[in-house]
């Protein structure tokens, strides 16, 4: 964020460190404006402003903006917690007795109305994220919020309230859900890309994921406390809970503030500027400067790329960053997390807990996994996003490994290992791969097309989602090829390949800010080398 900041000496000391170069700002106005490059000093000069603060210090200056993101993501735990809480459900007797059939004595939920109610969730999910690019385009991140909360509000009733053998009232309502999720998630992604300081922006932008593991990890807690009633109740209490996020999200939304993007691509300066001094007029920013820093960051992506166009996602370099913002989730799904997270309380059970306790411990790896989170987030700026995520797939990938090598070895301990390996593997996720996608993916999206290539990044998280969610029971049931803890040689051999691609794929993008992204991006660097690359003036200029 751009601000007229008086820099103390050891401010003036980091800024003077920093490996990118800048010439004398006031010369250099001067000169660009007798040369008509106007531009080019705006964001050379914001550029350093965004660089003199640590992660600490931005967060304390720019504590309004930090609280907005964070209650702006409170919709994308919805997204955690239907898909855990749906997927418990099912093991309450009441739910089987209301959506199942009576087979061989018992009521029963079949396969076919299972994986139903997964992919309608999934497939609401990539509808959701298409759906949001244009809408967020359209009415705003504000819109895109309403929407989203109206439509959750209303699948959740379908779900709580669904009649005696109406599985198509329940399927519904996970799809619907799932698409109001979709929205929850994109819009979550984008809003914090887009107003959050350099400093921030990792830490905004990967706490999207950690509000996801909160909803998972909250209905976990519900479906315990509430899985030994013997009414409906223990199934619609957790699914009514879900109420609060969209509820929560729909009394704030009258004072969020609008992106300052939408209101400058809308050409609304006014309002930009508005919404400018209600994110950061409180640490004396010069709101004119932040504002043009927003319309020459744009105005220079439509010089080097045009006017923003679904298909320009896969053009130019700008088809780099969308094939980058679909790897980092692929490499999430290849590398076991569905298979890992999905099957934790199976593996407990194997290892001889009973039912009760084996849930207990799987809502102890999402516990975990929160932690993990934290330290991911906490480390994101001081790391760099590029290591902490190529090191995530690498401890990911041996986690996976060391499960199938475990599931050939006879004996309780061995089983006992593949539980602790579980729990482990969520702690290495989580503090790597997990909140670095989101941070990676939003980020490395060109302003004027961010609201479509954080939608595609969500619509592919969604559809792999689903993907690996229907394979994973035929490759680990008994009646099916009953691989059981031997999958993880798949995944493990996947993650080998994935790996691989992180090292030469993954960009590092920490330090950068929006317009130097777009001049790397347009210099072809390669991602190795983003670190390393120093931007001069000339590049600015050109």
């Amino acid at each position: 964020m751009a601000t007229r900041h008086q820099s103390s000496s050891e401010d003036e000391k980091v800024g003077l460190d920093h490996e990118v170069e800048f010439i004398d700002h006031k010369g250099a106005a001067e000169k660009a404006s007798h040369e008509g490059h106007a531009p080019t000093s705006v964001l050379a000069q914001v550029a350093e402003q965004e660089k003199q603060l640590s992660t600490w210090q931005s967060v304390k200056k720019y504590w309004v903006v930090f609280l907005w993101c964070m209650y702006i993501s409170i919709g994308a735990a919805i997204g955690g917690y239907d898909g855990t809480v749906a997927g418990a459900v099912i093991s309450i007797p009441s739910f089987r007795e209301d959506l199942g059939d009576w087979i061989d004595g018992q009521w029963v939920v079949s396969a076919a109305w299972q994986s139903g109610f997964n992919g309608g969730s999934s497939c609401g999910g990539v509808l959701g994220g298409l759906c949001t690019g244009y809408l967020g385009d359209k009415i705003g991140r504000r819109g895109s919020l309403l929407v989203a909360s109206i439509i959750s509000i209303a699948a959740i009733f379908l779900e709580v309230f669904c009649i005696h053998e109406s599985q198509v009232m329940f399927f519904l309502g996970r799809t619907f859900n799932g698409f109001g999720g979709g929205i929850f998630v994109t819009v979550a992604s984008s809003y914090c890309a887009e107003i959050s300081p350099l400093q921030l922006r990792g830490i905004t932008t990967g706490a999207v994921n950690e509000w996801i593991v909160i909803g998972q990890f909250l209905s976990s807690v519900i479906i315990k406390g509430t899985g030994q009633l013997t009414s409906t109740l223990a199934y619609k209490i957790p699914l009514g809970i879900q109420w609060i996020f969209p509820l929560m999200i729909l009394i704030g939304l009258p004072f969020v503030p609008e992106s300052p993007w939408y209101f400058v691509r809308k050409n609304r300066m006014d309002s930009a500027k508005r919404s400018v001094q209600r994110l950061i007029g409180h640490t004396g920013a010069d709101i004119d400067l932040h504002v043009a820093q927003i319309k020459e960051t744009i105005e220079l992506e439509e010089r080097l790329t045009g006017q923003a166009k679904w298909i320009d996602l896969f053009k130019g370099t700008d088809a780099r960053r969308t094939f980058i913002t679909a790897m980092v989730f692929i490499c999430q799904e290849m590398v076991g997390v569905q298979f890992v997270l999905g099957y934790s309380t199976y593996f407990f059970e194997l290892a001889g807990f009973n039912t009760s306790d084996s849930f207990s411990l799987g809502v102890g790896t999402l516990g975990i996994a929160f932690v993990g989170n934290l330290l991911g987030i906490a480390f994101t700026n001081h790391l760099g996003r590029r290591p902490i995520f190529v090191w995530g797939m690498v401890a990911c990938t041996i986690d996976c490994l060391m499960i199938a090598i475990l599931s050939l070895v006879p004996g309780n301990g061995a089983l006992w290992a593949m539980g602790v390996f579980t729990m482990l593997y969520m702690l290495v996720y989580q503090a790597g791969i997990g909140p670095l996608a989101y941070c990676i993916y939003a980020e490395i999206s060109s302003a004027r097309l961010r609201s479509k290539t954080v939608a595609w990044g969500v619509m592919i998280n969604q559809a792999f989602g689903l993907l690996i969610t229907v394979i994973n029971p035929y490759l680990i049931n008994p009646n099916e090829a009953n691989l059981q803890g031997k999958v993880g040689w798949i995944f493990g051999g996947f993650g080998v390949i994935f790996t691989i691609w992180s090292y030469f794929g993954i960009p590092e993008t920490s330090g950068r800010t929006i317009d130097e992204i777009d001049i790397l991006f347009a210099r072809k660097v390669p991602a190795r080398k983003f670190s390393k690359y120093v931007i001069t003036e000339a590049d600015r200029a050109e």
